[in-house]
């Protein structure tokens, strides 16, 4: 799944929110973000299919190590290309530097976190995908 800046701002929303409380609701997300819980529920939708975050009991929204780790591996991008930024000969606020950073990283190609990924959970996807010997 190629992520857009969007996604990430979602899926860093969620793993904030869960650093505060572990059960993180869509309204939660929608405050944090600034945008209505339809947009939320859109954007979760996605999410999940792509196995990124998990929707259980009374809504409550929660990372899957996939989710995870893609909050891990493109946080390190973003704090690495926030600190590579230039200074600007106008006024850029943190959130507009913040934002742009996260445009960025989200048009750089995603061949190396999927090796990276591919690398740490294959042999979890493999196992899951074979199958099972029957009982005898």
């Amino acid at each position: 799944m190629a992520l857009s800046d969007a996604h990430l701002r979602y899926l860093f929303a969620i793993s904030n929110a869960a650093a505060a409380t572990p059960d993180v609701s869509s309204r939660q997300i929608a405050s944090a973000l600034g945008v209505t819980k339809p947009s939320v529920v859109h954007i979760l939708n996605i999410l999940m299919r792509n196995g990124m975050v998990v929707k259980r009991h009374y809504g409550k929204i929660y990372l899957t190590d996939r989710g995870a780790f893609t909050v891990n591996y493109y946080g390190r991008l973003l704090d690495a290309t926030l600190a590579a930024m230039p200074e600007y000969p106008f006024p850029v606020s943190a959130d507009e530097r913040r934002n742009a950073a996260l445009a960025l990283i989200a048009a750089l190609p995603d061949r190396d976190y999927r090796e990276h990924f591919g690398a740490l959970f294959a042999e979890t996807e493999v196992e899951e995908n074979e199958p099972q010997p029957e009982s005898e």
